[in-house]
C-alpha cells in the first residue's frame, strides 16, 4: 500500500480508517456520492482505497455513529439525507478528533454513561423504549457474530438518546467510536454471556424508571473495562520508566 498523508490542522492522519473517511469525503465533495446514494460495496472500496475490509467496516461504523451514513438491512450503507455542507462539516469534525489514550476514553465513557442511563430511566418515552428494545434484541441475536460489538454500542447509543440531553449524546458519540475501534483492533471484548444479562437488567431498570439502580448496574457493567484500561496504562507507564 502506498504511503498516504492526510493532514488536519494539528496532526497527520495515517490510520487506514481515517484514509477511508477522507476518501468518502472526497467522493461527496466531487459529487460522486450525494445524500441518499448507496456506498460502493466493502470489497470494492477496500480495493479502490487500498486498505483492508476491516478498516472499511471500522470507518463505516464510525460514520454511522455520527449520523453521516446509515445501514439499511440487506441494502448496504447509504449517505444520510443531509445537505452537502452539513455532511462536509460533520466529516471534517470526525477527522479532526484527537487520538485520545484508551484509559481517558474509557474513564470519560464511564462518567457519561452512568449519568446518561440515570437520566434515560427518568425521561424515556415510548419511542425511546422501542429503540432500546430493538437494540437489545439485535445485540442478543448477533452475540455469536461479527456484528456483536457494533450492536453492543448501538444499545449504549440508544441509552444516550433516551436521556434527552444532546450534550451527553454528543460527547458519547465522540468517545464511543474510538473505543469501539480499539476493542475490535485489540480484541478486548471477547464474547461473554454475562453481558447479555447485564444489558437485560439495565433495560429492566430503565423500564421501571429506577435511575439509581440503572446507574449502579451501568457502573458495574463498565467497571471491568475501566480496570483493564487502568492496568494497560500502568503497564505502559512502567515500560517507559
Amino acid at each position: 500500500m502506498p504511503e498516504i498523508e492526510l493532514k488536519t490542522k494539528n496532526q497527520t492522519l495515517e490510520r487506514p480508517t481515517d484514509i477511508v473517511i477522507s476518501k468518502i469525503k472526497e467522493m461527496i465533495n466531487a459529487g460522486v456520492l450525494k445524500p441518499g446514494d448507496k456506498l460502493p460495496a466493502e470489497r470494492k472500496m477496500a480495493q479502490d482505497f487500498e486498505v483492508g475490509r476491516t478498516q472499511i467496516r471500522e470507518a463505516l461504523h464510525k460514520l454511522e455513529f455520527y449520523g453521516i451514513v446509515k445501514t439499511l438491512p440487506q441494502s448496504g450503507s447509504v449517505i444520510n439525507g443531509l445537505d452537502i455542507n452539513t455532511l462536509d462539516g460533520l466529516i471534517s469534525d470526525v477527522l479532526n478528533l484527537q487520538n485520545y489514550d484508551f484509559y481517558s476514553l474509557v474513564e470519560t465513557r464511564f462518567v457519561l454513561e452512568v449519568n446518561a442511563i440515570r437520566l434515560c430511566a427518568q425521561r424515556w418515552n415510548s419511542k425511546d423504549m422501542e429503540v432500546l428494545e430493538k437494540a437489545h434484541d439485535n445485540y442478543v441475536k448477533s452475540f455469536d457474530s461479527a456484528d456483536r460489538v457494533s450492536n453492543d454500542f448501538a444499545f449504549h447509543r440508544a441509552i444516550a438518546e433516551g436521556c434527552h440531553n444532546p450534550v451527553f449524546k454528543a460527547m458519547l458519540l465522540i468517545v464511543i467510536p474510538d473505543i469501539m475501534t480499539i476493542y475490535q483492533r485489540d480484541r478486548i471484548c471477547a464474547p461473554n454471556t454475562a453481558v447479555v444479562e447485564e444489558h437485560t437488567n439495565m433495560l429492566k431498570a430503565i423500564k421501571m424508571r429506577d435511575g439509581d439502580l440503572a446507574a449502579q448496574l451501568m457502573g458495574e457493567h463498565l467497571q471491568g473495562v475501566v480496570d483493564f484500561a487502568k492496568s494497560r496504562l500502568t503497564q505502559h507507564e512502567n515500560e517507559l520508566n
